[in-house]
């Protein structure tokens, strides 16, 4: 059976029946709101202001159809009464989801989006009926609410405002945090663009008792008992009656949202009801288009297309707009997420990182964890990982390189301890304090842990060293040292490139276990991650940073893509290998999470795109595509029907032990460092379009079998279309370029702000 397929050029996913294997979401926000939406219209709605709740219960989102006639009931999204449709479909957009279902003649769609700027998701029910005589039936939309626990709910509809509303006061320990809590959207309401023909507050009175998936007998009767609840469970169902002639159509728009008070919510049907819908839908689709034609990129894989054009778009776009839909994080992943997310908005990607960088000190150190609520700081926020710095370093040159201005780095940004300075020597300050925070083998000190955040127990006492985070930086200085000498600054040129010759020995002196680079030492001095090891021999990232970093060459590059090629499996590499399998006092909590699942195992995939971007280093264009096809959710030797996740994003990782039978399925997570590096990593290394500092250069490496691809792209204010021929079927080469009808030499391209360049690109053998 077919589960789904790309339309519309791969702008949306149609899925083609409701029994999917997993639920199958959608996920549509704004800056203040989010919404998850399953093929069958399920899912959990979420509001940011500045605490982050789920206020939607039990996620569920109801719609049952009853004939007034003969007192037939169905639920055209199929739950909860699974009623089995004629047709039945569901569009996943970019902006919206769209389930449309055939049953005895009536036609159902219901259409659900978020407005660009509204605290509210929309539901759009259009019923057609498709007989020859008219229909009489009653639309039942229950949604579930919010219950305030200990704190208690009420739940009841003003008939004369025309919503129905549920209110609880947030829980909270302090006498001070009441007056934060009172500014807080904490009244949810649902409305319809019609008057309500009956009402029901009560979820255990709705349903007859507990949820148990059955036909509700209010439903069952055709009417709601217009009730109060008080101290219970709260459901919010809304009564519409529809009277539709023979080829006629009738449409509802629900809103549910969030609102202070019973005024604001009334307002906001008001002001909504006046604006109109349309316009809503409307403003949506210009959003997307505006994200979507930033850079586009045609290549033989559609798969691919899809997620550089849309998909991948999106997903940067949530998870750098909203954090990741959390307070508390690490800043790597704000920070890569915005490196991405320069691709498509430089100004928003560039204020992001400056609210980042305020936080590091005048010493150059910056916390990894942080709380950006304003919350006092716990759980990981207590430890000291020493790797921030040098996520500052790789991410604004990122950043400087995608908008060709190098200038930006003049910018004055605050400190945490006070004063300010410009961006560069902010990143100078980063270099300079993990270039002086080594250890007894010259390399970087990991604190309570490094990328790998799990991996707690080797520095814990403050003398572990990270291999890692001494590659990182190197690799770090190497992004740097190009802006250095673009503006002359000669003496941190020079410095930089000595602390990078100083970390490379170490790397290559203390690091090296034989066959490839081992993980770290920890506090007394002893190595981990090396073939004595009986769990955690072999870490891929050690191996694919000693490429990035260029610590490896020669016979021990060979042999560390060795090591990386042994880690492969159809899903992708794994993170590492043997995973742990039982507590380990050395390594700390990584050994206690479930082998094969994130750090301990799996497939993690913001590493395989570390893997796919060292290939491009090394110059393996078949790896680095095969890595990035593998990390796809529509990867075939691992397909949604086997990884059970809906592909219109790529997931934290798969799972990881290859002799499972659950080895490849999807963690289903839609937060990951993994978009942005692909993002990155496809356009500038494997179709090698490639922002630097002085322009746009163009270095493609390949698989052998793309005879032809075309990217187009902004740069510097210029515009380009850039087609690439492949004639001899190469991974990399030498490329003769054609540039507005003239032959152009060298690899950078011309840019003149506004103006528009036709590319042709032949890629030819070296020599």
């Amino acid at each position: 059976m077919e589960l789904g397929s790309f339309q519309e050029n791969g702008s949306q996913y149609r899925i083609a029946t409701p029994r999917t294997p997993a639920r199958w979401f959608n996920y549509l926000f704004n800056d203040s709101y989010y919404v998850e939406v399953s093929q069958t219209g399920q899912g959990k709605s979420m509001v940011f202001q500045p605490k982050h709740r789920t206020f939607n219960r039990e996620g569920y989102k109801y719609f049952y159809l009853r004939d007034g006639d003969t007192g037939e009931v169905w639920c055209p999204a199929y739950q909860p009464l699974k009623t089995q449709p004629e047709q039945y479909e569901c569009i996943h957009a970019l902006g919206w989801s769209e389930i449309r279902s055939v049953h005895n003649g009536i036609r159902v769609s219901i259409k659900v989006f978020v407005p660009v700027d509204e605290m509210c998701e929309v539901w759009r029910v259009t019923v057609t009926n498709e007989t020859d005589s008219r229909r009489r039936l009653s639309l039942f939309s229950a949604f579930a609410l919010e219950n305030g626990g200990v704190m208690g709910s009420v739940c009841d509809f003003d008939a004369n405002a025309q919503v129905l509303s549920s209110y609880s006061y947030p829980y909270h320990v302090f006498y001070e945090e009441k007056e934060k809590c009172d500014n807080h959207s904490n009244r949810v309401y649902l409305f319809a663009d019609r008057t309500v023909e009956s009402f029901e507050c009560s979820e255990n009175r709705f349903f007859g008792g507990d949820d148990t998936g059955e036909l509700p007998p209010q439903v069952a009767a055709g009417k709601c008992s217009n009730g109060k609840a008080e101290g219970e469970n709260p459901i919010g169902v809304l009564q519409h009656a529809l009277s539709i002639a023979p080829g006629g159509s009738e449409t509802i728009n629900l809103v549910m949202g969030c609102a202070r008070t019973p005024e604001e919510a009334a307002e906001t049907r008001v002001r909504l009801l006046e604006s109109g819908f349309d316009g809503m839908l409307e403003a949506i689709d210009r959003y997307w288009s505006t994200i979507s034609n930033t850079f586009t990129v045609e290549t033989p894989d559609s798969d691919l297309n899809a997620f550089m054009n849309f998909w991948l778009k999106k997903q940067i776009d949530l998870q750098t707009r909203t954090n990741r839909m959390s307070t508390y994080c690490p800043i790597r992943n704000q920070l890569q997420d915005a490196m991405g997310f320069s691709m498509i908005d430089l100004d928003g990607a560039l204020a992001a990182m400056e609210v980042v960088l305020s936080g590091q000190s005048r010493s150059g150190f910056i916390q990894q964890w942080i709380m950006t609520d304003g919350s006092p700081p716990s759980k990981l926020c207590l430890l000291t990982h020493k790797d921030g710095p040098v996520w500052l370093i790789i991410c604004f040159t990122a950043l400087v390189n995608q908008s060709g201005r190098p200038g930006l780095l003049d910018r004055q940004v605050g400190f945490k301890d006070g004063g300010e300075a410009s961006i560069y020597e902010h990143l100078l300050m980063a270099v300079d304090y993990m270039a002086q925070d080594t250890g007894s083998h010259g390399l970087c000190r990991m604190g309570d842990g490094d990328w790998n955040d799990p991996i707690n127990g080797p520095g814990r006492r403050g003398k572990g060293e990270s291999v890692w985070s001494t590659m990182a930086l190197k690799y770090a200085i190497l992004t740097l040292l190009p802006l250095c000498r673009l503006r002359g600054d000669e003496a941190a040129a020079v410095h930089l490139a000595e602390i990078a010759d100083r970390l490379d020995r170490a790397v290559n002196l203390a690091a090296w276990d034989g066959a490839w680079y081992l993980a770290g030492f920890d506090d007394e001095g002893e190595a981990f991650g090396t073939a004595k090891d009986a769990e955690g021999q072999l870490f891929l990232n050690t191996q694919t940073w000693a490429i990035m970093s260029q610590c490896a060459r020669g016979e021990r590059l060979d042999q560390c893509l060795a090591a990386i090629d042994s880690l492969d499996t159809p899903a992708g590499p794994l993170l590492l290998k043997p995973a742990f399998s039982d507590w380990n006092a050395k390594w700390g909590r990584i050994s206690v999470k479930l082998a094969g699942t994130t750090e301990n195992g799996s497939v993690y995939c913001h590493a395989s795109m570390f893997k796919a971007f060292a290939d491009c280093q090394a110059g393996r264009g078949g790896q680095a595509y095969e890595t990035i096809r593998k990390t796809l959710p529509t990867n075939p030797d691992n397909p949604p029907a086997r990884n059970l996740q809906v592909p219109i994003f790529i997931p934290n990782y798969y799972f990881g032990l290859i002799e499972s039978p659950n080895f490849g399925k999807s963690s289903h997570h839609n937060q990951t460092g993994t978009v942005g590096w692909m993002l990155w990593t496809v356009m500038d290394y494997v179709l090698g379009v490639r922002a630097t500092a002085e322009g746009l250069a163009i270095a493609p490496c390949i698989p052998v079998e793309w005879p032809f691809y075309k990217v187009t792209r902004t740069f510097g204010g210029a515009n380009y279309v850039i087609s690439v021929f492949n004639p001899d079927r190469l991974e990399t080469g030498e490329t003769d370029m054609i540039v507005n009808g003239s032959a152009h030499r060298g690899t950078l391209l011309p840019c003149e702000p506004g103006a528009a360049y036709q590319v042709e690109v032949t890629l030819r053998k070296r020599g």
